[in-house]
């Protein structure tokens, strides 16, 4: 309960966050938070790895002609990305829609130095917790990528995340984009309504 206490304050303090290179003491770096433009589009040939180490698009990793929510997460956080994951968990299991069915998740690194070994033991660590078992393989995909592809996703959903003192400062939200990518809704914070989320779900088909 103190760790929630402590990661929900920081996210008060912080804003919202997301990430910038690495900068010298006296470069004032750029905002952090979430600062997303109406109807924002992500462009869904920008090119990832899943956790089993295949290569593809985010059109190859979304789910066809269905809604997803994107997650711009850290799997080796040891903070606040603990945090999003549970609560995306008790979100899944309490929204009245199925996952791989009616929707999907993609979670994606913003740490470009993370892999498919990173994405492999968070997927199967969150996957395990879920109430529904078992998950479609196209319900929840766990991707990372290059720094160039990472910095243009977050540059298009306006989530803006930087280093300080060798550590990422970055907050937690999750996106709801429709199958052609246009993101309909975000959520700031550790913690989901169901029922808003549904709702933002049920607009993005």
């Amino acid at each position: 309960m103190q760790l929630r206490r402590c990661a929900v304050a920081l996210v008060l303090a912080f804003g919202l966050l997301l990430e910038a290179p690495a900068a010298r003491a006296d470069v004032v770096q750029p905002r952090m938070g979430v600062f997303i433009q109406p109807n924002a589009q992500v462009d869904l040939g920008l090119e990832f790895v899943d956790a089993g180490g295949i290569r593809g698009t985010l059109k190859d990793f979304v789910p066809k002609n269905r809604p997803f929510i994107l997650v711009p997460i850290f799997y080796k956080c040891p903070r606040l990305c603990g945090l999003t994951f549970s609560g995306l968990i008790e979100l899944v299991d309490n929204l009245p829609l199925i996952l791989g069915t009616d929707y999907g998740i993609v979670a994606f690194s913003f740490n470009p130095a993370e892999g498919p070994n990173e994405a492999a033991e968070k997927r199967d660590s969150v996957l395990k917790r879920l109430k529904a078992q078992p998950v479609p393989l196209n319900g929840w995909r766990f991707l990372t990528g290059d720094g160039k592809a990472i910095a243009a996703l977050n540059s298009q959903l306006g989530f803006r995340v930087r280093m300080a003192d060798q550590e990422f400062e970055h907050s937690s939200a999750i996106f709801v984009a429709r199958p052609n990518g246009t993101v309909a809704r975000y959520f700031t914070g550790v913690e989901f309504d169901p029922r808003k989320v549904a709702a933002a779900i049920k607009d993005a088909r």
